[in-house]
């Protein structure tokens, strides 16, 4: 038999520790490369949207991640244009200030720090005035890069009384911003 000593039992231990120290680097790495793997896949998988009125589009749209909307469908645009327009054109007394609000965090930084105050001022008033307002849309059509015009009519009531209807053309833009399409302009054509 083969006697032990003291120094072969310590010399083991070492051994035996080196021996999780790497296992643990080993299983360590391996683990910081699959998240690492898992994050950049994230973050670069197409977005495969499927809208509402499935039955009156072509199909689902697939939009690049990243900011890049060069090939974004037009119908894509026109629907997030719709969208955006609804916020800031279809409200109550109660609700206003709401929809405002979510329009503005919808907005570029610069156009933010530039419309936040008279905004958040023309929805308070609406609010002590109690005017309801009601956008009708015809159509929607992107015309050039990140650019939608929104035709329809525009009607508004304070109280029971109906104070404006008229028809209005407004034209949206929109700048890649962090990743998403944000609201660059808003303008009215009578």
């Amino acid at each position: 038999m083969s006697k032990t000593t003291y120094l072969d039992v310590v010399a083991n231990a070492f051994g035996e520790a080196k021996a999780w120290k790497f296992a643990c680097l080993a299983l360590g790495a391996v683990c910081a490369g699959l998240t690492f793997g898992l994050v950049y896949q994230a973050r670069n998988s197409p977005v495969v949207l499927v809208p509402f009125n499935f039955a009156t589009m072509d199909g689902k749209q697939t939009v690049s991640p990243n900011g890049n909307f060069a090939d974004a469908s037009p119908d894509y645009l026109a629907q997030i244009a719709l969208g955006d327009l609804a916020l800031v054109l279809n409200w109550t007394p109660d609700d206003v200030l709401v929809q405002y609000q979510r329009f503005l965090n919808r907005m570029t930084p610069d156009l933010y720090a530039e419309q936040n105050v008279s905004m958040l001022a023309e929805a308070n008033d609406y609010r002590t005035t109690g005017t309801t307002q009601s956008f009708y849309p015809t159509g929607a059509r992107a015309t050039s890069k990140n650019e939608v015009i929104v035709d329809g009519t525009l009607v508004r009531w304070t109280g029971e009384k109906e104070s404006l209807r008229m028809k209005a053309t407004y034209t949206i833009s929109y700048t890649p911003f962090k990743g998403f399409l944000h609201v660059s302009g808003l303008r009215i054509q009578k």
